[in-house]
């Protein structure tokens, strides 16, 4: 049948509604060049001849039930008569490469930030696919590009993306939170992708690198970056004394015996919560441990007290707690804590920076949930470029919300 009366929902300039028809789940828009309208060169402005007409298709957004909506147009091939260059004239809004109107390639794109893109085709009726296509066409054309001037903070980390290790390296702005590099790995050589990107100028912009203790990032930062300061990330140092308390416990369960081991087991993470995220069945059962067990109990005492160490504001008294704190660590009688103080001693200065900087790399501990959940919708990552793309879109819609 034919429809007339909603010629308004399709327009696209240079262009006019010829007939709209409706066939069940179908409606087709057949539109037609505006005799009005000059045919001009995109390049110059000139006014062109017509070369060629050619039928093309392109889809665009559902109407009502109908899940597929097709604009048929001549796309017109003409010749400018000033510069001589050849152009194909379709409709404005029609996107030159994908055969869909940029209307429906943003709606996909919206739709991608909430589901799988492979259930997209339940409301659209793609294949994910070309939703991919589409969603990575939309972020390159509309995220600006990343911001590499004015930097000041730096925060560096990496997240697994894959099974079996596989690491993706990102830099993030410390003052705004935006995503600015995302390379492959985990090693020197990727981060070292990212200071070849900068000027000398933003180099020397930036006054600190926030990390953390174990990466392998921190040659390539010294060498780039001499004149900034490196700190060591505080999180990452409190699961660090966490895996020291880790291997005590294992340590005291194997010399442990009889009844003494069921006290001791299952006990990993009681030893790792703050007092507050305790049951009271749990602090009754971590006190019957610290009572019966003096390394644990040493450990679990100097865990809070580790904690104080970025309380202080100011370098020297900073430094003069975390020569204490390693001191109570060396006549503590327990192996392990005294190798990591012997580690914290050879870190110092990393350590106490964050009296200068008071900055953590929390927010891309953050991006954790966010990347596994870009992920999820992507059914797996096989473009890093696009992961990238997503990531940039999640911290700046954050930026804009603070």
């Amino acid at each position: 049948m034919y429809v007339h009366g909603i010629r308004s929902l399709f327009v696209f300039e240079g262009y006019v509604v010829r007939k709209i028809t409706m066939c069940g789940d179908l409606v087709q828009a057949d539109l037609r060049r505006d005799g009005r309208r000059r045919l001009r060169c995109p390049a110059c402005g000139g006014r062109m001849n017509v070369h060629r007409t050619l039928t093309q298709t392109a889809r665009d957004l559902p109407l009502g039930t109908a899940l597929h909506v097709v604009l048929t147009y001549p796309a017109i091939q003409g010749r400018c008569k000033t510069c001589g260059g050849f152009s194909t004239i379709r409709p404005g809004g029609i996107d030159d490469h994908a055969r869909a109107s940029r209307r429906l390639m943003e709606f996909v794109s919206g739709l991608a930030k909430h589901m799988p893109l492979s259930h997209i085709k339940e409301v659209v009726g793609i294949d994910d696919a070309t939703a991919f296509r589409w969603d990575k066409a939309v972020l390159l054309r509309n995220l600006p590009p990343p911001n590499l001037d004015d930097l000041r903070i730096l925060l560096v980390d990496e997240k697994a993306v894959r099974k079996g290790h596989g690491y993706v390296t990102l830099v993030m702005n410390g003052i705004t939170g935006e995503l600015i590099y995302l390379a492959e790995g985990k090693k020197k050589e990727s981060l070292q992708g990212f200071f070849d990107k900068l000027s000398k100028a933003q180099k020397a912009s930036i006054v600190a690198v926030a990390m953390d203790r174990a990466g392998a990032y921190y040659e390539v930062v010294k060498e780039q970056l001499p004149d900034a300061d490196i700190v060591f990330d505080k999180f990452h140092l409190i699961v660090n004394y966490h895996a020291v308390i880790d291997e005590v416990r294992r340590e005291e369960w194997r010399k442990a015996k009889g009844q003494y081991k069921d006290v001791i087991k299952g006990q990993r993470y009681n030893l790792f919560r703050n007092p507050e995220n305790r049951t009271s069945a749990q602090t009754q059962s971590l006190m019957n441990l610290l009572h019966m067990n003096r390394n644990l109990a040493v450990c679990y005492l100097l865990k809070d007290a580790f904690k104080k160490l970025w309380d202080y504001k100011r370098l020297g008294p900073a430094g003069k707690y975390l020569a204490k704190w390693v001191r109570w660590a060396a006549v503590s009688g327990v192996e392990a804590l005294r190798d990591f103080g012997r580690r914290l001693l050879k870190v110092k200065e990393e350590i106490l920076n964050y009296c200068r900087h008071p900055v953590t790399i929390g927010p891309l501990e953050s991006f954790n949930n966010t990347v596994s959940r870009i992920i999820h919708r992507a059914c797996g990552v096989t473009n890093l470029d696009y992961l990238f793309l997503k990531l940039r879109q999640e911290s700046l819609e954050t930026d804009q919300r603070k």
